[in-house]
């Protein structure tokens, strides 16, 4: 995981933006579904409700008739790169027009690398002491779903980590 020095929301570099990089012992297929299909994602990013998909559009429900979270997944079959654009994030304002991405490798010894960048994610917001703690528990919580097939949604998690 890496942060560097403030800058605004939407100019962030790639110094700014919060990072954070694991192996996997599973194929790249698999990892991609993990961050593009909306049912499979409420399994290890957060507790949803429920969820929907139009076309691209995700809508992640966090809780009974609660806002959802809306993202637009950028994928290109064929590629191991991945996008959400965060449209409307009515708990997390500071979120709408940052760019969670996934980069997907695969290595000679069959595993995967992921490296994740939260474009847009960099210390001048103020959200942002709070998502890399979130951060920090849910991509482990990804790297658990992957090779075992349970996330760590509700764990309790440690706001300075």
């Amino acid at each position: 995981m890496t942060t560097s020095s403030s800058s605004a929301p939407h100019d962030t570099t790639a110094a700014d933006d919060y990072t954070y990089g694991m192996q996997v012992h599973v194929p790249v297929p698999q990892v991609i579904e993990a961050v593009t299909d909306d049912t499979v994602i409420g399994r290890w990013w957060t507790a949803v409700t429920r969820s929907e998909r139009h076309g691209d559009e995700v809508q992640l429900f966090m809780g009974g008739d609660g806002p959802a979270v809306v993202v637009t997944v950028e994928h290109v079959p064929g590629t191991n790169e991945v996008t959400w654009l965060v449209t409307d994030c009515p708990v997390m304002a500071d979120w709408v027009g940052t760019r969670p991405s996934f980069s997907v490798r695969p290595n000679a010894d069959g595993t995967c690398a992921i490296e994740f960048r939260h474009i847009g994610l960099g210390p001048a917001l103020e959200c942002f002491d709070q998502c890399r703690a979130g951060w920090n528990h849910f991509m482990p919580s990804l790297h658990q779903f992957l090779e075992t097939g349970i996330g760590r949604l509700n764990e309790p998690r440690d706001p300075s980590a």
